[in-house]
């Protein structure tokens, strides 16, 4: 299964079938289809516009916008400095974010013991802000293959 997180937007891409059903089973998260992938329930209708001031309701806390700004959902999450934290459920500013996460090189890969919360930092101090990656629900591990950071 293919894992995009875009400013802690998420897009899930099944390649095989019952791949969904084998992630929500091993990780305890429960994503839906929306459009032509799945995410998390809470960024269902993650919106495509902020108003500086206005809520940005994603998740039980809104937080208020900072800017004005239309695009994708996970830009407009860029642009307001969020990201969804889905251990808690909440939409959150990504500096919040106290996570350490261990991120060792794999050669042409990065390996991790689980799903990166957006945001986490590494033990370099780097904060993590997109990937790219694969759920192998044979050996169900992460296969990062393209980590961005702030």
């Amino acid at each position: 299964m293919k894992i995009k997180c875009l400013h802690g937007y998420f897009i899930f891409e099944e390649t095989k079938v019952a791949q969904i059903s084998d992630f929500m089973r091993y990780t305890d998260l429960e994503i839906i289809p929306v459009q032509n992938h799945f995410t998390f329930a809470d960024l269902e209708l993650a919106p495509e516009f902020s108003i500086k001031g206005k809520p940005i309701e994603i998740g039980t806390a809104p937080l208020p916008a900072k800017v004005d700004f239309a695009g994708e959902p996970w830009e407009v999450m860029e642009a307001n400095g969020m990201v969804y934290n889905f251990v808690t459920q909440l939409l959150q500013p990504i500096q919040s974010v106290t996570n350490i996460v261990s991120i060792d090189d794999g050669g042409n890969r990065f390996i991790s013991p689980g799903l990166i919360l957006p945001g986490s930092l590494t033990a370099e101090g780097k904060r993590v802000k997109d990937y790219a990656a694969w759920f192998s629900r044979d050996t169900q591990r992460f296969l990062y293959t393209a980590v961005a950071y702030v």
